[in-house]
């Protein structure tokens, strides 16, 4: 079971949510789109990504701008093993794709698909014709497209996407300690993403990961994981 724990801000937590058992770390990378208190400057995603290279883990580029250059040109300049692609203002088609892998070979895409009804089969089904990765989440939100809700979904469309494609999905959307192992015997993904309940937000919009909870996030899902049949 593949565990994401996503906006990271510094070397020191990514290290600390790789110990805890994250499989895949997220942050985004100085842009023109999200929350400038969660965007990375680019020599501290170098030092991030190089020790998710050494460990195994993968390193995930958050794209929350709009302009499919420039997320072609962080890609260039980062070198992720995936580019997620989060927003509703730029969605990926197949030629943004091509031109991705064709700038940063062996990169891999992720696309998000918004979980509001039973129209999200579909759409993951059209995304999952030219991705690597699905993400399913709850909600939108102006600065950082679809997730960072905290909320939970419908889990039964996760579910039919599941079964309906035949790439990853990682399932996202109010995912902490506390229904990770649920979320992973009702739909049974390729992985789970955690954000809000794996973190401290302040007030001065600064977010900060929660060790101790990343690790029990990772726990449980491993423990849910080999538990199913």
């Amino acid at each position: 079971m593949i565990k994401q724990i996503y906006s990271i801000v510094n070397y020191n937590e990514a290290v600390a949510c790789m110990d805890a058992g994250a499989d895949h770390i997220g942050l985004v990378p100085t842009q023109t789109g999200g929350i400038i208190n969660h965007r990375v400057p680019w020599d501290v995603v170098d030092r991030i990504y190089a020790e998710c290279k050494r460990r195994g883990v993968k390193s995930i580029a958050i794209m929350l701008n709009k302009d499919p250059e420039e997320m072609i040109f962080i890609a260039k300049r980062v070198q992720p093993d995936i580019v997620h692609i989060a927003g509703m203002d730029f969605t990926a088609d197949a030629d943004f794709t091509k031109r991705l892998k064709e700038a940063v070979p062996g990169v891999e895409l992720m696309s998000a698909v918004l979980v509001d009804g039973p129209g999200a089969v579909e759409r993951a089904k059209e995304l999952a014709e030219f991705s690597d990765y699905l993400l399913t989440d709850t909600g939108l939100a102006v600065e950082t497209g679809i997730g960072a809700s905290g909320e939970t979904h419908d889990w039964d469309i996760d579910k039919e996407i599941v079964e309906a494609v035949d790439i990853p999905v990682i399932i996202a959307g109010g995912l902490g300690p506390d229904n990770v192992a649920a979320c992973i015997e009702h739909i049974r993904p390729y992985g789970v993403d955690s954000l809000t309940k794996t973190s401290y937000k302040y007030a001065d919009g600064v977010i900060e990961k929660d060790i101790p909870k990343v690790k029990a996030f990772c726990d449980n899902a491993d423990q849910a994981a080999a538990n199913l049949d």
